[in-house]
């Protein structure tokens, strides 16, 4: 008999994934940490590494045509970010890259959550997960800084176990204009 979980639809999100060259670096700058053995079992794989700008939470699929169309209506113009910052959080043992502060960062994040017709949650600290369980792991500094040039944002289907892992696009959204 199924889990009661497989009928559960998967979690929706909106992030930026890195270009190939970003996640290069990221990828360098990874496996330069020292890991617990916790956390190098608790890596995602390089292709999910993302920062996530809107938690949707489980959606089914007569909500996706609805976000979609909110979502096309974000205007922003392209920016860059810098990753600048490697730490673990003391509090769940997540070890993250973060980026420098950023007002573009920042304005494409109330844009969406307006959009989506979401309160921009207070405190959102914007990161990269690189691991998880990594409690006694150590970063190395990030030197130089990561560029990573945001183009887009997309909007992502998460599909966690008990089906395989990994993320499924809905949307492409270029960063076109103001």
């Amino acid at each position: 008999m199924p889990a009661a979980t497989d009928s559960r639809p998967p979690a929706l999100f909106v992030g930026l994934f890195p270009d190939g060259k970003a996640l290069q670096a990221i990828e360098a700058h990874r496996a330069a940490w020292w890991w617990t053995r916790p956390a190098a079992r608790r890596q995602p794989r390089a292709h999910r590494l993302h920062l996530t700008l809107a938690h949707l939470g489980p959606r089914d699929d007569s909500a996706i045509d609805g976000l979609r169309g909110a979502l096309q209506s974000v205007r922003m113009e392209p920016f860059d970010l810098h990753l600048d910052r490697a730490e673990v959080w003391t509090r769940n043992g997540v070890a993250v890259l973060r980026p420098a502060p950023s007002e573009a960062l920042a304005r494409l994040h109330r844009r969406i959550a307006a959009a989506l017709g979401l309160a921009a949650p207070a405190g959102w600290q914007p990161h990269l997960t690189l691991a998880r369980d990594a409690w006694e792991s150590a970063a190395p500094p990030v030197e130089p800084p990561i560029a990573w040039p945001v183009r887009e944002f997309v909007l992502v289907r998460s599909w966690l176990p008990p089906h395989p892992a990994r993320h499924e696009v809905l949307l492409r959204r270029p960063l076109d204009g103001p």
